[in-house]
């Protein structure tokens, strides 16, 4: 047995040694425990556990925050994309231009920013994934010597991080849904044609570039 489930077991006996001691309450069942030593010895207790238990609640909020970077990334493409589009409509003389334009500016800004969005599910599925793993081997060095006061807390923690990768494959399935549908309903609309149009010049107008700093290869 290792030495940090050794200290666990004398910590989880000294609690129990704790309860069991404690004042009895006249006409009652209840007991009265002292609230400080009980939070310290729990205190005691969470800085014993493995290195990789404690590391749970830091890939859950590595999840939250990564989730958090790509959707304001995606707001800031979106913005950025909207108001150039919205530019571009107000200038009269290009009117038709440019609203082809913006629509591609929208389309290339909702890709980019999808893309972000499913990179971002892959890594956290993959952190996941890792940490399911790791739990698996932390649970046969454990759960004997530690039988059910141990077993407990890593089945919690392996069915909440089965809960979170199902989450994270659902929404990007279903990100993925979107767009196939969005590009197949893209692709019935016809192309403007300005070749009746005759003050109408196809190169006097350049294609802004889409801004792709960030973007992984």
């Amino acid at each position: 047995m290792s030495d940090e489930s050794i200290r666990v077991m004398s910590l989880l006996d000294e609690l129990e040694d704790l309860v069991t001691n404690a004042s009895k309450v006249p006409f009652s069942d209840k007991t009265i425990v002292d609230g400080d030593e009980l939070k310290s010895i729990i205190d005691d207790i969470r800085l014993s556990l493995p290195k990789d238990i404690q590391q749970a609640r830091w890939v859950k909020d590595e999840q939250e925050r990564i989730l958090n970077e790509a959707k304001s990334e995606y707001d800031k493409v979106i913005v950025a994309a909207k108001r150039q589009a919205e530019y571009l409509v107000e200038n009269d003389i290009v009117k038709k231009e440019a609203e082809k334009r913006a629509n591609a500016l929208v389309n290339e800004a909702e890709s980019h920013s999808r893309y972000i969005k499913l990179r971002a599910y892959e890594y956290i599925d993959k952190m996941l994934y890792d940490m399911q793993n790791e739990m698996a081997g932390l649970a046969n060095e454990f759960i004997q010597p530690m039988n059910e006061k141990f077993a407990d807390i890593i089945n919690d923690v392996n069915g909440k991080v089965n809960g979170n990768r199902q989450e994270v494959k659902d929404m990007a399935s279903r990100l993925q849904d979107n767009v196939e549908n969005t590009a197949a309903d893209r692709a019935a609309v016809p192309a403007p044609d300005y070749s009746d149009d005759a003050d109408y010049d196809g190169n006097k107008y350049q294609q802004p570039e889409f801004d792709r700093d960030g973007e992984d290869d």
